[in-house]
């Protein structure tokens, strides 16, 4: 998908009609929590330090954190998932994460989060 096509997707799908960052926060959660499908395959990315994790490690994400309206915070929503390496759980921002082996919902959802959080 073009970055033209992402940007006027997220546009007018899911913030459409927001007038503040409160709502925008809103419609990020209420789309990545229809369309993250888990438990799905992923790997690290970016420069990350939580716990053993480098970039590159191939993990199972399980859930996604925010889900509820109560979790959100107006001024500074970060789409989490919490992942297994191994025997342990982790909770990361969703952002260094890029989907591995999911459907195409789960894999777009992930990379409209990347771009939103990249280019705006």
């Amino acid at each position: 998908m073009s970055d033209t096509n992402r940007k006027d997707r997220i546009e007018d799908e899911m913030i459409v009609d927001c007038y503040n960052e409160y709502e925008m926060a809103m419609g990020w959660f209420y789309y990545l929590n229809d369309n993250l499908k888990f438990p799905f395959q992923a790997s690290i990315v970016g420069d990350i330090k939580i716990g053993s994790l480098q970039e590159g490690d191939n993990v199972t994400v399980t859930e996604f954190i925010n889900r509820s309206e109560d979790d959100v915070s107006v001024y500074n929503f970060v789409a989490t998932v919490g992942i297994e390496k191994g025997e342990h759980i982790y909770d990361i921002p969703l952002i260094h994460i890029k989907g591995v082996d999911c459907d195409d919902d789960t894999l777009n959802a992930i990379e409209d989060w990347r771009y939103w959080c990249e280019e705006f």
